[in-house]
């Protein structure tokens, strides 16, 4: 395998470096979908298009009864301006690949490059899955409303994500919540309008929203102390038109990132008990809305062991360790979690990468024959021993 990965690195450089040119945002990938699909029918294989509106799948049967294991990339890139100034940077402005997702579908392809030419030495089914808008727009969620774990149904998924910051290659996983769930809130204070300079007959919602933000700060301290504790986070407030007039209302928004769904809506619980007493106290109305974004991401511990037990065959133990702690971010591969077991690892991107949604990111290169050979490694030997 690795002979084989070594031939094909080339072509994936390049393919990585062509998706990197042209990024494309959420549920806009139709050049990447497009060029995606030319790539697998290249291999034989048969592709479907338009899965979770922009999303493509394929599936390599080898004529074997067995389970069948699902791979997947994300495609979508981000709105920022690139200034990486690498000679493929981003030739869409406001536009570029921030997150590597670029790297992902250059990785899957190569999976399928490599184990179309490996069919008779497994079992059963592998199906890869190139998915729209990770980026906000829930693509995971979308392509299983298409059907994407049915026909044929999905036993396992496996996906990985490049983790800057940690040596070039290095291999992490961890069992349970391995990446916050995101539930942004909106909170609504209706207060009293009128003049600014007689605010003894006005009841001014933006004082009581210095209030909202304290007791919420109070409120995210009683978690601090968690081995994985809920951050709760005010993103972004409005209020008033003019400043000679106290307006009728002010809203505060933001996110509550937690470890599990019961976590976020305890937190949930205590914002709204913290508001009652506000309401009460200042004599004004407050509204809270809560929408979940994505939840948790939760690995399986078999399927996370699994991983973790392989890669530590392929590239020694030295290269692989458990993650020691719940990523803050959220990730909509926790949708695929919900449905069938599997583990979502990491890749290490190099310590002197640029974080993720930074304008001076770049996928490393050197990732690509790591992600390739663990990800058809775990495939083969699932369907052949599991």
């Amino acid at each position: 395998m690795k002979e084989h990965i070594k031939k094909i690195l080339p072509s994936l450089e390049e393919i990585r470096h062509q998706i990197h040119t042209y990024p494309e945002l959420r549920y806009e990938e139709n050049a990447t979908a497009a060029f995606i699909k030319h790539e697998l029918e290249k291999m034989d294989l048969t592709v479907l298009e338009g899965i979770g509106k922009t999303g493509v799948v394929a599936v390599l049967d080898s004529g074997k009864e067995g389970k069948t294991v699902a791979l997947r990339a994300d495609m979508d890139a981000l709105p920022i301006q690139e200034e990486t100034h690498i000679p493929y940077q981003s030739k869409h402005p406001g536009k570029m690949h921030a997150c590597g997702h670029d790297g992902h579908v250059a990785s899957l392809l190569g999976v399928a490059k490599i184990l179309s030419k490996m069919k008779n030495s497994f079992c059963g089914k592998i199906k890869f899955i190139f998915q729209p808008a990770e980026e906000g727009g829930a693509g995971a969620l979308a392509m299983i409303k298409d059907g994407v774990l049915e026909n044929p149904v999905v036993d396992v998924i496996f996906g990985y994500h490049n983790y800057p910051k940690i040596p070039t290659g290095k291999i992490l996983a961890r069992s349970g919540c391995t990446m916050y769930g995101n539930t942004e809130f909106s909170i609504q204070i209706h207060g009293k309008g009128g003049h600014a300079a007689m605010p003894d007959l006005a009841i001014n919602p933006i004082i009581v929203s210095s209030y909202v933000m304290q007791t919420i700060s109070q409120v995210m301290t009683q978690y601090a102390k968690d081995a994985e504790p809920t951050v709760i986070t005010i993103t972004q407030i409005n209020s008033g038109v003019a400043t000679n007039v106290i307006p009728d209302l002010a809203t505060l928004s933001g996110t509550i990132r937690a470890a599990s769904s019961e976590k976020s809506k305890q937190a949930q619980k205590e914002i709204r008990k913290a508001l009652d007493n506000i309401e009460k106290e200042f004599q004004v109305t407050i509204d809270l809305s809560c929408e979940e974004i994505y939840p948790p991401t939760i690995n399986s511990k078999f399927e996370t062991d699994f991983v973790l037990s392989q890669a530590k065959i392929l590239f020694g133990e030295s290269k692989v360790a458990i993650k020691t702690a719940s990523g803050r971010a959220s990730e909509d591969f926790s949708y695929f979690l919900q449905q069938v077991p599997g583990c979502y690892f990491f890749i290490g991107n190099g310590e002197n990468s640029a974080s993720c949604h930074n304008s001076s990111y770049n996928f490393n290169d050197e990732v690509l024959p790591v992600a390739v050979e663990l990800m058809s490694h775990l495939a083969i030997t699932y369907l052949n021993k599991v």
